[in-house]
């Protein structure tokens, strides 16, 4: 047997008289385990698990991919409603087959946006879900076509937090975008995928759902719905992969033969296991995103594991005697290395215990951090057999890596030398030391530097300046349906509201624009006269109303901005006003005012005037070519903004009391701009704080263990600073000796880490890169923090242990027996 209880033994004995040292070194690999645990618990809930725990083996998902039909087809992953039909109808190898949307929706009760899912009524029993909490599911009469039955389920984590765990909930009616819903049932929440929603309703409630008069449901070429099903019993999921590939070639050849374009349409379709790192669109994006989380994590463990090794070694040495005698009477080596290994496991093992806890917690903490708007929302993570065997790796390699000095010092030690009470000259010379210094040095490098990289971000997003006014312009989202049998009506609602604006005192002016400041947009082509389609310059388009440019505060270079009697001229001459950008593209050079462009849709456009270049599509990074066409009013197209002088609450109530007066049934929320900067960089930063407390645990492993290094290293050359001085060195010597030789391995400490941290941002930066967050592949000035603050602090760890050296008596040193 490997282990015999006298081993067992030995390590407990050896952990009791050490108390101290044993509580520090569980708690270090508690912390180092417990956070890669908690991270990977999460991790695994959100991205490797399927969504339900029933018969997993015969759960799938199904992904279309749709090609031919339009531009960025391909990136769809979700089905037409009459794809959905003929699969759930001609299916011979799924027996259930359920569909949804993941919607946002407005709970008046919270006055706060949450998740919510339209469901088909069968969605909860393909997802192995036997019984609610309270209440009961949906029925099958409420998913027909043709009704609406405004009925809901709330999960449990939304009825806890939202509605006091009210017990009388079910029969109650509750408000999302301003439509009444009546709840039938409570979802508990282990039965809740992480991913769904805080609330489900029928998916027939579609086309009221956005007040837009937009319905997918009715729109038979628009993707929207995800499906699922289970597997009848004798299928796989490669026959039903073949047999759902016949059925969308059929609907495919429907789909050409009614006409709708020019385009012809092919599908093909791949099954998973609904994970959504099974996605395709997403997986290796998703493989990619859970290196770089946990690559840089696994290092806060390397660096409990160092500062454990420090004082395993520093126990082994204080043992030497003890070591030599055992091995004086007969003990093996290969005993004693497995006695050794033993108190390196037995720690990791208690510190892996007190880590399953961590795992139930962190996730949780980790989530409402993320997202403190979804505060208790979340549905619980619980630990699998994923989770378990990933920590069983974590104790493994916590046991490994922090006993491998301890027993390299104890398979070299000089027996005739330890007898006598002496430290080795070849433990003094070690290059161990220096080297766990460097080692602890270059990880905490890579943690601090994504901390400082992070911790900048949100401040970058609100400082920039996009060449606009942000602090001053509202933003009025709006859902109104354009249909033409309700386009009277909307014009009339647009031509009220537009007169309650204006008479607000402090309003100065209202513009419409089709693009969303900081949300990227795809560009389109853009060509001159001599120019075939396919040979133009990629350029974004922006459909905005005649008082843009002054309502915005956007310069006008040359030319002139759009002017009331534009409107009336564009059918006959079309006129565009275009950026420093397109014209440094098109006319480098020359005066670009009065020249022609040409559409995707084949209209030529006269240049009016150019407008200088924005920050509007990145933060803090300069738009590329862009042209601004003029708004059609009778189009009723994009979003409304109001400029305004004053306070910002009165101006916002203001707005909004004017258009619940015209349409009560509107669910808006005006903003500033500057308020929707400070949204997005508030994503930023609960993701800042994470990597921040990391990256103050790491930078604490690293001054802690610096520290304990330094400690044993000077306690091992007592007897070298005591013939120094005999020799005439003074302590002032002594002392800069020691803080030059720690500053060479924090020089190369910090070499080391540039080496790790540099691939690792330039990869993150690479999987960002389409994100309107500004992220650089090489920062100077954030390693530089990051290099400054672990030089101090490091240097802070050293010098306790350096004074300590230059209080060596020299009689004492050199005393021997």
């Amino acid at each position: 047997m490997w282990i015999d209880r006298q081993d067992l033994l030995f390590a407990v004995r050896a952990a009791r008289r050490a108390p101290l040292l044993s509580i520090i070194a569980v708690a270090a690999l508690s912390l180092g385990i417990g956070l890669n645990a908690g991270v990977f618990t999460l991790l695994n809930a959100l991205f490797l698990s399927a969504p339900t725990q029933k018969d997993p083996s015969r759960f799938v998902q199904v992904y279309p991919k749709y090609e031919g039909w339009f531009t960025g087809a391909g990136q769809y992953s979700s089905f037409t409603t009459e794809d959905y039909d003929a699969v759930r109808t001609q299916s011979k190898t799924l027996e259930e087959i359920a569909a949804w949307q993941n919607r946002g929706a407005i709970l008046e009760q919270a006055h706060r946006a949450i998740p919510a899912l339209l469901v088909t009524c069968n969605y909860f029993q393909v997802l192995g879900i036997d019984r609610p909490l309270l209440g009961r599911f949906l029925t099958p009469q409420e998913c027909e076509r043709g009704t609406t039955a405004q009925v809901a389920l709330l999960s449990e984590p939304l009825w806890r937090s939202r509605f006091d765990a009210n017990p009388h909930i079910v029969g109650e009616t509750i408000h999302l975008n301003g439509l009444p819903y009546t709840v039938v049932g409570v979802v508990r929440a282990s039965d809740t995928n992480p991913r769904a929603g805080g609330v489900f309703a029928p998916y027939t409630t579609e086309p009221l759902y956005d007040h837009a008069g937009t319905s997918q449901m009715a729109n038979p070429d628009a993707p929207w719905l995800e499906i699922a099903g289970r597997l009848r019993p004798g299928y796989s999921r490669a026959d039903a992969q073949a047999e759902l590939t016949t059925i969308l070639r059929q609907q495919d050849r429907a789909y050409i033969e009614r006409k709708v374009t020019s385009f012809n349409r092919k599908t093909t379709v791949e099954l998973t296991n609904g994970s959504f790192i099974e996605t395709p669109a997403l997986r290796d994006t998703l493989a990619a995103l859970m290196a770089l989380i946990l690559g840089p994590l696994s290092l806060v463990l390397l660096l409990a594991c160092s500062n454990v090794t420090m004082l395993f070694l520093s126990r082994a040495v204080v043992r030497r005697g003890e070591i030599a005698v055992r091995l004086a009477l007969g003990v093996g080596r290969a005993r004693l290395m497995r006695m050794l290994v033993l108190e390196s496991l037995l720690t990791a093992l208690i510190g892996g215990g007190v880590s399953v806890a961590m795992a139930y917690r962190v996730p949780q903490m980790i989530m409402n951090v993320a997202n403190p708007t979804l505060a208790g929302l979340v549905p619980a993570m619980r630990p699998d057999w994923r989770v378990f065997g990933y920590l069983a790796v974590l104790v493994a390699v916590a046991a490994i890596a922090s006993s491998l000095a301890p027993v390299h010092a104890a398979w070299k030690l000089d027996l005739v030398t330890a007898l006598k009470g002496r430290e080795s000259t070849a433990t003094m010379r070690s290059r161990l030391i220096g080297g766990l210094i460097i080692a602890q040095i270059a990880m905490s490098f890579v943690l601090l530097a994504a901390a400082v990289l992070f911790a900048r971000m949100p401040g970058m997003v609100t400082a920039i300046d996009p060449g606009f006014e942000t602090r001053q312009t509202l933003s009025v989202p709006l859902a109104i349906d354009n249909s033409p049998q309700n386009r009277t009506k909307a014009l009339s609602f647009y031509g009220s509201l537009e007169a309650q604006i204006r008479s607000i005192p402090g309003v100065q002016g209202l513009a419409y624009e089709t693009l969303e400041p900081f949300r990227q947009t795809p560009p389109s082509e853009i060509r001159l006269p001599q120019q075939q389609k396919g040979q133009g310059e990629p350029a974004v388009i922006d459909n905005v109303s005649t008082d843009f440019f002054s309502t915005f505060g956007i310069r006008m270079l040359a030319g002139r901005p759009f002017v009331s009697s534009d409107s009336s001229a564009s059918r006959i001459n079309p006129v565009a006003v275009v950026t420093q950008a397109f014209v440094k593209q098109a006319w480098p050079g020359e005066d670009p005012v009065g020249k022609i462009i040409i559409t995707p849709d084949d209209k030529r456009l006269t240049v009016v005037g150019v407008a200088a270049d924005t920050r509007s599509a990145r933060f803090g990074v300069l738009d590329g070519p862009r042209v601004y066409t003029l708004r059609d009013p009778s189009a009723l197209e994009g979003r409304l903004y109001v400029r305004f002088t004053g306070s910002v609450s009165t101006m916002e109530k203001a707005v909004f009391d004017a258009v619940k007066s015209i349409d009560g049934t509107q669910v808006m929320t005006p903003q500033t701009i500057w308020e929707q900067m400070e949204s997005d960089a508030e994503s930023v930063r609960s993701l800042a704080r994470i990597i921040v407390v990391m990256a103050v645990i790491a930078v604490l492993l690293a001054v802690t263990g610096v520290y304990g290094v330094m400690s044993f290293a000077i306690s091992q050359r007592t007897r070298e600073f005591g013939i120094r001085m005999v020799l005439g060195a003074n302590r002032a010597a002594i002392f800069e000796s020691i803080l030059l030789r720690g500053g060479r391995q924090i020089a190369v400490g910090l070499v080391c880490g540039l080496a790790l941290a540099e691939p690792v941002v330039w990869a993150f930066a690479h999987l960002i890169k389409n994100s309107p967050f500004p992220f650089r592949s090489f920062d100077g000035s954030a390693f530089g923090i990051a290099a400054a603050i672990l030089v101090c602090v490091s240097l802070a760890g050293m010098y306790l242990p350096a004074r300590r050296a230059t209080q060596v008596d020299p009689m004492k040193a050199l005393r021997t027996e």
